[in-house]
């Protein structure tokens, strides 16, 4: 399983947490990578990123839009009108730290089901947020990505559906607006992975792996990982994977399984 122009990013929130989340990097440089990803990148974490593209020489793929308090009532701006300004704020600031860190790709939280509000009404404000974003967001030369989260952990979370939000990257219908394709999330929520992967490539800027259930190491669950990697070397994919699941052991441990190929490879090209 491995090819050179694919290389696996390990997700520092997720991942290491047995340590300090300033030696985080450090830790994913010393055990090979070349390359990380993260959730919420807030003011207090840059300095950490900094170091890691400085002083480790890793590549920062990507990192959340910050959304403080993620709960039930706040999983993002986009859906919701009354958020508009709030969403444009907070983008600002991330294509600010996207600019700092050369980071590749900045993924976009879609926001809670607003109770009472048409559902076309906050489809259509993410349509119109993403809009907005688009241009601004190739000015600063990264990738804007939006994902499902199944409805089974995250009912509240108003994208869940691989159909819906492929749609609204077709309406969008901006380059720097793509799908992030999350193993874990579709495999809970819907199922048929190869399918979907071959059906909507045209639209896939970011591809993430957790196994099926519980969200851990892939290898652990159902998911033929040999399998899904290699229909992602058949769309035509190149650049990053990230690793963005739980484990109860050490982060160098729990990246065990991960060759030395698909750590560091020599000829990358990404999205």
């Amino acid at each position: 399983m491995g090819c050179k122009l694919l290389t696996y990013a390990p997700n520092i929130s997720w991942l290491f947490k047995e340590l300090p989340f300033a030696e985080r990097p450090g830790a994913v440089g010393r055990a090979g990578f070349e390359a990380l990803e993260l959730g919420f990148l807030s003011p207090e974490k840059l300095p950490v990123l900094l170091t890691a593209r400085d002083v480790f020489g890793l590549q920062i793929v990507l990192f959340n839009q910050d959304v403080p308090g993620f709960d039930e009532c706040n999983r993002g701006y986009m859906a919701d009108p009354a958020l508009r300004e709030m969403f444009k704020r907070r983008l600002d600031e991330a294509l600010f730290f996207a600019r700092q860190l050369n980071a590749r790709k900045v993924m976009l939280c879609a926001g809670a089901v607003v109770p009472g509000m048409p559902r076309k009404v906050q489809y259509e404000c993410i349509v119109e947020n993403l809009r907005y974003a688009g241009p601004l967001a190739a000015e600063t030369g990264v990738i804007l990505t939006i994902e499902v989260l199944n409805s089974h952990d995250m009912p509240e979370f108003f994208l869940n559906s691989t159909t819906e939000a492929i749609e609204i990257i077709k309406d969008v219908d901006h380059p720097a607006v793509k799908f992030q394709f999350d193993s874990y999330h579709i495999q809970v929520g819907e199922g048929n992975l190869i399918s979907k992967l071959e059906n909507y490539k045209e639209w896939i800027g970011h591809i993430q792996f957790g196994d099926v259930p519980g969200r851990l190491a892939p290898g652990s669950g159902e998911i033929n990982f040999a399998n899904l990697h290699r229909a992602i070397e058949g769309i035509g994919y190149s650049g990053y994977i990230g690793l963005e699941y739980k484990s109860d052991l050490p982060g160098d441990e729990a990246l065990a399984w991960v060759p030395d190929a698909l750590r560091h490879p020599k000829n990358l090209v990404d999205y």
